[in-house]
């Protein structure tokens, strides 16, 4: 335990970020190899040791008696040598299997929410716990009646075997409470919860009253029958409350399990369907995994429980042997011979207890390997860097109308302007990515190059004024683009394209990259991991996740500001915290802007801030799988900016997926109402020759306006897909909440943002179809696409709509 301590304990930040990011990994592995000591010492150490080694009962017994014992243990090796060795062999493999899952949470899970962190030490207690069964298991135990008092060093490591096996039920009783709950708040219904916090209070006290009747025995050295009576009335209790515990477990998961399956037949979109799918399979599992799982919890305490009762007779009769537990309170044992049944049942208990865990925090076990998971992340950074060669492409564009992508590309499609320095300068601007590593890099190293910054202050353009322009001028690269420097010349296509404004804070914007590769709706969470104390965990994370090497296409990176802004500086850029205005830039470099010749379609070729939807074109050709994440700043300002909405449109037309990133589920709901209003005319950029490019494209802006809202607030639209996204836990819930309301109301329908097809069967139907109604009409209170959502909620204020579920 101490080893795993000290390796757990977080570092400080070197100067050196890559002597840092190593010590993160070493981290990760010492925590591993001390598992492996542990694992190993209690699985292999009793089988090489000869039996008469460890078979010490107290140096105090007389010769006699312990003559008299070994000559006991003798007898009984040879009839019950070939149970023995079973037991011992069980117990084994499911150390070595206990192993494995503490491997998977510490390589791969990096946990760093409260509750996946308390899943993690969960595991790790329950795989502590068999190991130490294990090695009490293979051990020859003197089986003298009169040593069953005897302290002896075995007898101690009982103790904290049977104290570590109370405590790891305590901790899995709060993580299925927490599930419980999760269902009932998707089912608005009562599931039995309360009765929960009484049992877990009880729960408590039952720890409580074991140390307390323990401590009293050490200190008055009376007799030992109040505390067996004690302990065995008390593990009888929890017993029942551990049936009871799974009746309610069960039929919670069975409920879910039944809307869950509702919805995958009902449901009409094909990603509704999927997403149902998902919610069935895990479902389905958890239907008949929870009561095995507490069935085997009860099962070991009934056996301990009537071991103990049958102790209060005397003696050591045949039931007494067969009911003894495989790790007893008060010492004695000779577990290879005397309860294999309860021993096997112990075990496996405590086994599955550490997968359930797992299943639980929707963690799908992976065996990566100890020594293999570098190697394979080694593997993945090479095919990384081996980019496809770039693809011919060709582009049409119909005067005041956007471009839309025709069906799906073929192996050698081609697609090209027809203009060989406008498609050169465009293949240069798309491979300019950077991995998210090198983003987490250069965040930093940022107070380095800019001592005053201030997270909840400084902006973008900020950044870009002070930092990026000063970094990128006289470097090896020449007077080039951020993405060069940081990413050291390599040429990289994007899996992702950020469209954000520069007005948003650029902690708020990388903070939504991360929360993009973590696949997280919102990035309120990430704000504070990106604190200087917290970033070596934040790394390490996304490390495990093989996410550091995942590649985005982010404007101020991307974009070579030395061919553009960094002449200039406008009066409204003061530094929020100095002042002061930033440094013009006094490089060579000449500079392109729209209308800098020569012209193509009167636009400038090798100005690179004209070429974004072209750019978006030629990678969504290369990489069918190219990606758009939506960075929204805490005032929805991004949604007046005409580039960015401009980008948002062009992704759509172009088929790509879509994701934005809100600062939190209260933000997005404190603008949803707001962006109903948006109209293209009322949009502008930096550059007023921007603004009215973009306009002059869109000869329809009315049916622009449409399709901006449809893009928005649409059956597949951004909010929806935002807030699908949020409470990623509660996805069973979710998807159980709206195949109860098929099941209840009878309807054949899709509750999927403002669209729904329904067929009434009931009267209670209709009333529901009123209430559809009224959310379809644009009631004021179910607006947008989760009106059909304010409607629901609506409707479930009367309680007698579930009396009857």
């Amino acid at each position: 335990m101490a080893i795993v301590a000290l390796v757990t304990r977080e570092g400080e930040l070197g100067h050196d970020g890559q002597k840092t990011w190593a010590s993160i990994r070493y981290r990760a592995l010492c925590r591993s190899v001390a598992a492996v000591i542990l694992a190993l010492w209690a699985t292999l150490l009793p089988l090489l040791q000869h039996p008469g080694l460890v078979a010490v009962c107290n140096t105090y017994m007389d010769m006699t008696k312990a003559m008299d014992v070994d000559h006991t243990v003798a007898e009984q090796d040879d009839q019950e040598w070939e149970l023995g060795n079973f037991v011992a062999c069980f117990t084994a493999v499911m150390s070595l299997m206990c192993l494995a899952l503490v491997l998977n949470s510490q390589l791969q899970w990096w946990l760093t929410s409260p509750f996946l962190v308390y899943l993690r030490w969960h595991v790790l207690l329950n795989a502590m716990n068999v190991w130490l069964i294990h090695f009490l298991a293979s051990h020859r135990w003197c089986a003298a009646r009169d040593t069953l008092i005897e302290m002896t060093i075995f007898t101690w490591i009982t103790v904290i075997c049977h104290l570590f096996f109370w405590g790891n039920k305590l901790m899995g009783f709060v993580v299925i409470k927490s599930h419980l709950k999760t269902l009932e708040k998707a089912f608005q219904k009562s599931l039995g919860s309360r009765v929960l916090d009484v049992l877990l209070l009880l729960f408590g006290l039952s720890l409580l009253t074991v140390t307390v009747l323990y401590v009293c025995y050490l200190v008055q050295d009376g007799r030992y029958n109040l505390l067996i009576l004690g302990v065995a009335l008390i593990e009888a209790a929890v017993v029942v409350s551990t049936s009871f515990v799974a009746i309610l477990m069960t039929r919670g998961f069975y409920l879910a399990y039944r809307a869950a399956q509702r919805e995958m037949e009902a449901a009409p979109r094909l990603a509704e369907k999927e997403l149902a799918t998902k919610a069935v399979h895990f479902s389905r599992r958890l239907v008949w995994e929870t009561p095995f799982n507490l069935a085997l919890v009860a099962t070991a305490f009934g056996f301990h429980s009537a071991w103990l009762a049958t102790l209060l007779h005397g003696g050591a009769s045949v039931a007494s042997m067969s009911l003894e537990l495989g790790f007893l309170l008060l010492g004695r044992m000779r577990l290879s011979n005397r309860s294999p049944p309860s021993q096997i049942t112990a075990t496996l208990s405590l086994t599955n207890c550490a997968r359930f865990g797992q299943l639980l925090s929707l963690m799908e076990y992976e065996w990566l390997g100890f020594l293999g998971a570098e190697a394979k992340f080694q593997q993945d950074v090479a095919q990384r860097d081996r980019e496809p060669s770039p693809a011919k492409w060709t582009l049409s564009r119909a005067a005041g109308s956007y471009r839309t992508r025709q069906e799906p590309e073929v192996e050698g499609a081609t697609w090209s302007t027809g203009h060989q320095e406008w498609d050169g300068v465009t293949h240069d601007l798309a491979c300019r990515a950077i991995s998210l590593g090198a983003l987490l890099s250069f965040y930093s190293r940022l107070e380095e190059r800019m001592p005053h910054y201030d997270p909840s202050l400084h902006t973008t353009a900020d950044v870009v004024r002070q930092v990026i322009i000063p970094m990128t001028q006289g470097h090896e690269h020449g007077d080039c683009a951020a993405a060069l420097v940081l990413m050291d010349g390599q040429a990289l296509l994007p899996d992702r394209m950020v469209t954000h404004n520069w007005a948003n804070k650029f902690s708020n914007l990388v903070a939504a990259v991360v929360a993009d590769a973590l696949d997280l709706p919102s990035y309120a969470s990430v704000l504070p991991r990106l604190q200087p104390g917290e970033m070596t965990a934040l790394k390490s994370e996304l490390f495990w996740r093989k996410k550091l090497t995942s590649t985005y296409w982010i404007c101020c990176f991307a974009v070579n500001q030395h061919a553009g802004i960094c002449g200039t500086v406008p009066d409204c850029m003061e530094d929020p915290v100095t002042g002061e205005l930033p440094v013009p830039c006094h490089c060579d470099h000449p500079k392109y802007w729209s209308d800098t010749p020569p012209l193509k379609d009167g636009q400038s070729v090798r100005c690179e801030m004209n070429k974004f939807h072209d750019m978006m074109g030629l990678i969504s050709t290369m990489k069918p799988g190219f990606a758009q994440v939506i960075a929204v700043d805490a005032e929805f300002k991004l949604f007046t900016r005409a580039w960015c909405v401009a980008e948002i449109h062009q992704a759509q037309q172009l088929g790509m997926q879509q994701r934005m990133r809100t600062l939190s589920f209260e933000n997005l709901q404190q603008y949803e109402g707001w962006l109903h209003c948006l109209k293209v005319e009322e949009m502008s950029a930096s550059n007023a020759a921007d603004t009215e490019l973009i306009l002059s494209q869109i000869e329809d802006k009315a049916r622009f306006n449409a399709e901006l809202q449809s893009l928005i607030f649409g059956t597949d639209g951004l909010i929806s897909a935002c807030h699908m996204g949020f409470e990623r836990m509660a996805i069973l819930g979710a998807v159980a909440r709206q195949g109860a309301i098929r099941l209840k109301l009878g309807l054949q329908c899709g509750f999927h943002g403002l669209g729904l097809s329904y067929v009434p069967r009931t009267q209670e139907a209709r009333r529901w179809e009123e209430a559809l109604g009224k959310a379809q009409e644009g009631d004021s209170r179910s607006v947008g696409p989760s009106g059909i959502f304010y409607a629901v909620v609506e409707y479930f204020r009367y309680k007698s709509f579930w009396s009857s579920m």
